[in-house]
């Protein structure tokens, strides 16, 4: 019952990428025939219902509408993407795949500011996005699927892409609510750069689960003889009490449980600084020439509260690296650089736990290069019909050095000094056939690939050979229509996607380095007018996620068997949103977000049965620079999970937050 009432959900179809216009202050759908436009992920202006991909995008009026504490309030509104929130500011990513954890979690999606990913290629960070600065950005860009030829490791299942312009008006927002959440936002371009602060404190839902986020970006925008000058620099400190998953069948329905935290003692700090500078020529034949030489460094501590033992890790690494570019509306050729030094450093002080031994685990270091050159080029076969070919290939060199002494200490396993290269070339096809100049339909075929994490590598645990993790890949093709039928606007997708190499921790916590999964699903979203005061808009997901080989570990739970469903994968997404302008000075939504039931273990023995929450936000102008906003998050205080998993023998539960009151001011000036 519940399947068919969700696929009549999609009886409307669909749009993405919303842009928003303003009536007396207050943010209102824009008509059907407003241009929506992508300059982030293609370095490149064109209309978003052009390109032949994927492509949402959420614009700074709808985040700012949202008010979100944590991204994934914000981009769980996106078909196809589904983020499950842990404590505090950690998550788990899906985007066309199941939520994934480990270096498969860490390295299958790509995160960037301003087209620069966030960390390095092979030491990324599972809970990367807290890193992204959502407050200050004009629009986040999520591109579903295998990424262009401009980017290539972790950009596997997808890529989201925080781009920021220049300040247009000086901005203050406050953000309360009821149980302790405070936060400010300031930006300016009163200085010779421009400014944006952001500043957070969450008391936390639960007992010892609050944090402490500060953010700081500065902008510079110029020109310089016949050269565009574009400076961002951008610092992240995270504080972070963190409460571990509460365990037991059902425990999120326990009042006396779901409150709780097993794990006071759980923390992380996380700090991270990036600077880039990018400078661009145009020439009068149309073509443009680009160079982003950029700088970071990441330093992350936390406990690892999630498995037996809770051991200490430390992990951090610099980077200096070159995008470059040449490219007009019809071609792009390019080539990138990257040198990274890292370590990581795990101890376990507490007493062991089965494999899990107290002393020193891991203590190594690492030094990256890795270089690509790609190109890609767009031509039109007839008046109606579009080709676009494309491909990339890069090199990746990792020089490992042990810290401590080769051996093994229970699970895990110290090996001796080596160095490993991985060649990985990803071609991208597409055809789009224009109907008119609404409506477009097209296919796509695109390989994404990545070289191992750090830790996939050298992070090796008991059953596993140094080196022996390869190169992931993942080929997928896609079929699609964007425009309009009726007063809808649509955007339409299905998908198949055929992955090799899937590295991943089993519900034992071992690592598994040759998995094989498959993908398939379809994505629709909608948006269009009931009245001239009522409008209806809406995504939805329907796929399906199947492991493609066998693995024996002792116990039903734990077993996979080929044609069985990957943990963690829920067949249904949706979100629908009603949104009402009582008068010109106001704005109602009321939102459904649906999240469908999904197993917990490889073995397809347990089984989260999913939930469904309503939100409602009040925004009201006082004045033509002054408004007051407002949410209600979980109306019916529903209890749920923001994540449900099953590991080392035990149901395992996030508790979603209980019904919560927002409230907030914001003015321009």
């Amino acid at each position: 019952m519940k399947k068919l009432t969700f696929l009549l959900f999609f009886i409307p179809i669909t749009s993405v990428a919303q842009a928003y216009e303003k009536t007396n202050n207050i943010e209102v759908f824009p008509d059907s025939e407003e241009e929506i436009f992508v300059d982030g992920i293609y370095d490149l202006s064109k209309k978003v219902n052009a390109l032949p991909a994927a492509i949402s995008i959420l614009p700074s009026s709808k985040y700012i509408s949202i008010s979100p504490t944590h991204l994934s309030e914000a981009l769980n509104g996106i078909s196809g993407v589904n983020i499950h929130r842990g404590s505090g500011q950690e998550h788990l990513t899906s985007i066309r795949s199941p939520v994934l954890t480990g270096g498969s979690g860490a390295g299958s999606f790509l995160y960037m500011e301003d087209g620069v990913p966030l960390r390095a290629a092979g030491f990324s960070n599972v809970n990367g996005l807290f890193e992204a600065s959502p407050e200050f950005s004009n629009q986040i860009e999520v591109l579903k699927g295998p990424g262009p030829v401009q980017y290539g490791s972790n950009a596997v299942h997808g890529l989201i892409n925080f781009q920021n312009n220049s300040i247009n008006k000086d901005k203050l927002t406050f953000l309360l609510s009821e149980d302790g959440y405070k936060s400010v936002i300031a930006t300016t371009s009163a200085l010779p750069v421009d400014v944006s602060v952001s500043i957070s404190h969450d008391n936390g839902f639960r007992e010892e689960s609050g944090f402490d986020q500060q953010k700081l970006q500065l902008k510079y925008f110029n020109s310089l003889n016949s050269w565009d000058i574009n400076w961002l620099s951008s610092f992240n400190n995270l504080n972070q009490e963190t409460a571990g998953f509460i365990k037991g069948d059902d425990a999120y329905l326990e009042d006396d449980i779901r409150f709780t935290n097993p794990n006071p003692e759980a923390f992380r700090d996380g700090m991270s600084y990036r600077s880039q500078f990018r400078i661009e020529r145009s020439y009068n034949n149309g073509n443009s020439l680009a160079f982003t030489p950029y700088a970071r460094h990441v330093d992350l501590r936390f406990l690892r509260h999630f498995v037996p033992g809770q051991a200490l890790e430390k992990n951090r690494h610099t980077s200096i690296g070159l995008q470059s570019a040449y490219y007009s509306k019809d071609f792009n050729i390019g080539a990138d650089f990257e040198y990274t030094k890292g370590s990581v450093y795990e101890y376990q002080e507490n007493e062991s736990r089965f494999s899990f031994v107290r002393g020193l685990h891991y203590d190594y270091s690492a030094t990256s290069i890795v270089g690509a050159l790609y190109a890609q080029k767009t031509s039109k076969l007839s008046e109606h019909i579009t080709i676009d070919l494309g491909a990339r290939a890069e090199f990746t060199t990792y020089n490992y050095g042990n810290n401590a002494t080769v051996g093994r200490s229970g699970r895990f396993i110290r090996v001796a000094d080596r160095i490993d290269n991985f060649i990985t070339v990803t071609p991208k096809a597409s055809l789009s056939y224009n109907l008119n100049n609404e409506n477009m339909i097209y296919v796509r075929a695109a390989r994404g690939s990545r070289a191992p994490q750090v830790t996939d590598l050298y992070s090796v645990q008991q059953n596993q050979v140094a080196g022996e993790a390869e190169i992931e890949i993942l080929d997928s093709f896609e079929l699609g229509f964007k425009g309009k039928i009726g007063i809808f606007d649509t955007d339409f997708s299905t998908f198949s996607m055929w992955k090799e190499n899937f590295f991943f921790r089993n519900s034992n916590g071992f690592n598994v380095v040759n998995g094989k999964t498959r993908h398939q699903g379809m994505e629709l979203s909608f948006m269009g007018y009931l009245t001239d005061w009522m409008s209806i808009s809406g995504d939805g997901t329907l796929a399906k996620h199947t492991y493609s080989f066998n693995e024996t570990v002792g116990s039903a739970a734990n077993n996979i068997i080929s044609g069985a469903r990957v943990d963690s994968a829920p067949d249904t997404l949706s979100h629908m949103r009603l949104t009402f302008l009582p008068t010109t000075n106001a704005k109602v939504e009321l939102e459904w977000r649906h999240v469908g039931s999904y197993f917990t273990n490889p073995g397809n023995t347990n089984k989260y049965q999913g939930h469904d929450i309503f939100i409602t936000r009040v925004n009201y102008a006082l004045e033509e620079n002054i408004n007051l906003f407002g949410r209600v998050d979980n109306i019916f205080n529903k209890k749920y999970a923001d994540r449900a998993d099953y590991a080392f023998g035990s149901e395992r539960y996030f508790p979603g937050r209980p019904r919560t009151l927002f409230f907030g001011l914001s003015t321009s000036f």
